[in-house]
């Protein structure tokens, strides 16, 4: 038997899959309107720490990451389960995924080694 077989609730699947990616999507565009909304300009600083920066830094690095990896992601087709994926956009993307993804969950190991040895 060559032929793929779809699993029994493969559809079922990806509509729920669809769903909750619309649903966090959209409780994410609520949150940051509600906090854009309540923010005061005094909230910037907080304990002396610029925390209103620290927070555009980080949103600018997680973008400049995504970027980086797009671009450094390989389009080089594949072979998985005898089907030959080409192309290249939906290669560089899955890459992307990957490698930021890797990249994140080792920079919290860091930061959680050195706030712990930080007097």
């Amino acid at each position: 038997m060559n032929s793929f077989v779809s699993p029994f609730f493969a559809d079922l699947m990806l509509g729920l899959m669809y769903l909750m990616m619309a649903a966090a999507l959209g409780v994410t565009a609520y949150s940051v309107w509600h906090g854009m909304r309540t923010r005061r300009k005094g909230d910037d600083i907080i304990n002396g720490v610029p925390a209103g920066k620290i927070g555009w830094c980080v949103a600018i690095g997680f973008v400049v990451c995504l970027v980086l990896t797009f671009l450094l992601g390989s389009s080089a087709p594949i072979v998985t389960n005898g089907t030959r994926f080409t192309d290249a956009f939906w290669l560089k993307l899955t890459d992307m995924f990957i490698y930021t993804s890797i990249l994140l969950i080792v920079g919290c190991f860091v930061s959680a080694i050195v706030s712990r040895f930080r007097s």
